[in-house]
């Protein structure tokens, strides 16, 4: 929630969250630690239901469901986490999933998200530090994120262990809503919980298709935060950062040159 007596603008900030908040101890956005425990305690569960597939195919399985990810990402499509644990089972074997039942995938969809738990990402230094500012700021916040194989509910809970889930009005995971941008479909209902007009609302992300061309084709500012994405951008950002520690200053920037309808 906003500080006691604060009245919130009509006016929001939404984020991007891998790269842009988030990234893996040596900066990218995938850790081969993670993908082992998640094959090691997957199997663990399946061989716990008789099933036994080994580690290698489970890992392998969850290189290919990650590469299938990123393509339906950039499509605007995406699946429920735990139907999306059932797509990486069937890699395995077809019948998998239904040999399993639904307790059964519950299980192998824990076992996941606690590798995720267990071996976190970490917040981008002065990512935390902006989170608070905008906090202060008279705009609304959110996430909209193209989430791969953590749910949002394990996402949720480790913010609360960081401390940044009170900055957040909203927070939107591809994997929770199933679909993902840069479809509208994401966005435009974000900004409906928000109650805030696209035109009045500024997406900042490093992904040039799925932030940028996303956002802006839907009536938002955009921000770029740029060295991920070496690609020529099919609409130019209307801010360029270089990370998301100058962000505080776009946002006021933003709101005193660019100000909402109305203000």
């Amino acid at each position: 929630m906003k500080p006691s007596g604060k009245v919130t603008g009509q006016s929001a900030v939404t984020l991007d969250l891998w790269l842009t908040l988030i990234a893996e101890r040596d900066g990218t956005q995938r850790s081969m630690r993670r993908y082992e425990a998640r094959a090691l305690l997957a199997n663990e569960v399946l061989i716990g239901h008789g099933v036994g597939v080994g580690r290698s195919a489970l890992a392998d399985a969850n290189r290919r469901i990650s590469e299938l990810v990123t393509a339906d990402h950039d499509l605007g499509i995406d699946l429920e986490f735990s139907n999306r644990v059932g797509q990486m089972l069937s890699l395995v074997e077809e019948d998998l999933p239904e040999r399993l039942g639904e307790a059964g995938l519950a299980e192998v969809a824990a076992a996941i998200d606690r590798a995720f738990l267990e071996s976190p990402p970490h917040f981008l230094p002065g990512a935390k530090d902006v989170l608070a500012h905008l906090y202060q700021l008279d705009v609304k916040v959110a996430l909209i994120s193209n989430t791969g194989m953590t749910s949002a509910t394990a996402y949720r809970e480790w913010f609360g262990r960081e401390g940044v889930l009170e900055f957040f009005d909203h927070l939107a995971f591809s994997n929770e809503v199933a679909c993902a941008k840069p479809s509208p479909d994401i966005f435009c209902p974000t900004l409906g919980r928000l109650n805030v007009l696209a035109e009045n609302s500024l997406h900042i992300g490093d992904n040039l298709l799925t932030d940028v061309s996303g956002a802006a084709g839907v009536g938002m500012k955009t921000g770029w935060i740029s060295g991920y994405d070496d690609r020529e951008p099919i609409v130019p950002p209307d801010y360029t950062l270089e990370s998301v520690s100058e962000l505080p200053a776009v946002v006021e920037h933003w709101l005193r040159f660019g100000k909402p309808i109305g203000a």
